[in-house]
């Protein structure tokens, strides 16, 4: 008798516990279900990228389904009214989620590598709610979505190439440095005040030059993303002898890690410094930032991006669409190329927590995959 009581207040509580869940479902909308999720990935420590990328991705899935099952009957039907921007969770199911995918392709022309990581945020997303609400996670239910993927193309420097780029923008400040010896000069010889004035604008340009030097130097040779590089602050890098480093202390993530500094990048950022004062406005006073524009403020990723683009343009590498991650893709190509199988070292250097994120170094050596072919 004290069996069968205790068997029915069980099966009574688990029958309330499944009428909490369930109302717990049909209460929540999508807008709300994102709003926790990016709550719980702000809390372990993503990034405010990372969370711009997420929220909108998550919003244009948001609208589409709202758009799709948001008109309550007659109710959205006039023009007078805005189109909905909000669903229920409960309308989500495994149907829906590949009918988005097929619609990212179809109606908004995505690349298969974009929905890959649409798709791949949708199911961080869904794992998450499902886990900590306790609703329905549609993904699990989800066919296996196949999408084309390309021939890897090279994606760093070779050595041969990393010194042609920065030798054309070395010939550029030398060239410069020249120039402006000659045009002070003239101007000590009593010459225009327009030559004063082109003293100036060439001093800037030789500035310029060597900070575009030392900044791209620090992708490559340490291994910086291009927002960690802008970050940097003058506390941030040693050049005192044995304690050559840079701590990247504001790393993506949050992650703080200090990369050695080699001989290359300590004289490139040797010959900046010596001239970065150029750059500080005398009413500004001086400032922290390391790397600064010609405002005197710090650089921006733009900036940089733009400097980087008209450098390749105007040297004669082979691999003419760089873009500025890639630099830091050669530091890891080039890391391993030197010490074959120190995944966890350069993992630690780069600033990865997962191992299989560096991997694609390893895989990414052209050179060495084609020494391999030859030797069958």
């Amino acid at each position: 008798m004290a069996d069968q009581t205790a068997h029915e207040a069980v099966t009574e509580a688990i029958g309330q516990r499944s009428v909490e869940v369930d109302s717990r479902r049909d209460r929540l909308w999508i807008g709300d279900a994102i709003r926790f999720f990016l709550d719980a990935k702000r809390a372990g420590g993503r990034g405010q990228r990372t969370l711009d990328d997420y929220r909108k991705k998550l919003e244009l899935f948001q609208r589409w389904v709202a758009a799709r099952y948001g008109s309550y009957g007659n109710e959205y039907e006039s023009e007078d009214v805005d189109p909905p921007v909000d669903a229920p969770y409960v309308y989500i199911g495994a149907n829906e989620v590949e009918s988005y995918v097929v619609y990212l392709k179809d109606e908004r022309g995505m690349a298969d590598s974009s929905r890959k990581n649409h798709l791949a945020v949708l199911r961080s997303f869904f794992q998450t709610v499902s886990r900590r609400l306790e609703v329905p996670d549609p993904t699990t239910r989800l066919d296996e979505a196949r999408f084309h993927q390309k021939a890897p193309k090279r994606s760093y420097l070779t050595k041969r190439e990393a010194e042609i780029l920065l030798s054309s923008i070395e010939n550029q400040e030398t060239k410069q440095e020249i120039n402006e010896t000659s045009e002070t000069e003239d101007v000590e010889q009593g010459s225009s005040v327009r030559g004063g004035r082109e003293v100036r604008r060439r001093e800037l340009a030789y500035t310029l030059a060597a900070r575009d030097h030392a900044a791209f130097s620090v992708m490559m040779y340490a291994g910086l993303r291009i927002e960690e590089t802008t970050a940097l602050a003058m506390e941030d890098i040693s050049l005192a002898r044995g304690e050559e480093e840079i701590k990247v202390a504001r790393g993506k993530g949050n992650k703080e890690r200090v990369v050695p500094m080699s001989p290359k990048l300590k004289r490139s950022l040797r010959r900046y410094l010596k001239v970065r004062n150029r750059l500080l406005s005398p009413a500004a006073g001086p400032l922290p930032h390391l790397f600064l524009n010609e405002q005197g403020e710090r650089v921006t990723e733009n900036t940089l991006r733009r400097r980087l683009y008209k450098w390749v343009r105007q040297s004669s590498i082979k691999k003419q669409d760089l873009k500025p991650h890639d630099l830091r893709r050669t530091f890891g190509t080039w890391f391993l190329q030197a010490n074959p199988g120190h995944v966890r070292e350069l993992a630690e250097l780069m600033g990865h927590s997962d191992l299989s994120q560096v991997m694609k170094y390893a895989l990414s050596d052209e050179e060495r995959a084609r020494a391999g072919v030859l030797r069958l």
